[in-house]
């Protein structure tokens, strides 16, 4: 049993959150910094990374950028070797954007391999997985309700003629 207070550990537990955060953003700004490309770039290879082959309007979605900001993104990436376009298979007239076996080879040398990452997860039970799973994706909702917030915001200054 803990000595702490529930508010002591709430605390603890966003610092450590926190903390998680800035040096996960330290890592990929490092390994980003490492292929020689931006930010913006590498977020956008990690949305490929997870989430798998999908169109350029539906990566310019979820990484917030326009058309033009992605076709140009996509052409650096490519010049890279780091990602590419390819025909859909089961609709030929659709492109899909997908990460390259180069990339694969690059991030099992930089983060290890998917074994090596998950390693100490042994350790926990079951039931802890479960609520560590379900603490991160409260988490991840709590961000995107955050952004669609800021984007709200954003619209109505940009409509008042206000800026920050």
């Amino acid at each position: 049993m803990s000595k702490n207070t529930k508010l002591e550990l709430i605390a603890g537990l966003v610092a450590a959150v926190r903390a998680s955060q800035t040096a996960t953003e330290m890592l990929d700004a490092a390994i980003a910094d490492y292929l020689g490309i931006n930010d913006t770039d590498f977020r956008c290879l990690d949305i490929l990374d997870q989430e798998g082959p999908m169109t350029a309007g539906r990566l310019a979605q979820r990484a917030h950028l326009s058309p033009a900001g992605i076709t140009t993104l996509l052409d650096r990436l490519e010049r890279k070797g780091l990602a590419r376009r390819a025909r859909d298979d089961a609709d030929r007239r659709r492109v899909l954007v997908e990460v390259t076996p180069k990339l694969r080879e690059m991030g099992a040398e930089l983060y290890g391999t998917p074994e090596q990452a998950t390693a100490g997860l042994e350790a926990y039970t079951n039931e802890e997985l479960e609520l560590l799973t379900s603490f991160m994706r409260a988490g991840v909702a709590f961000q995107e309700e955050k952004m669609r917030r800021l984007e709200g915001i954003i619209a109505a200054r940009s409509i008042e003629g206000r800026t920050p």
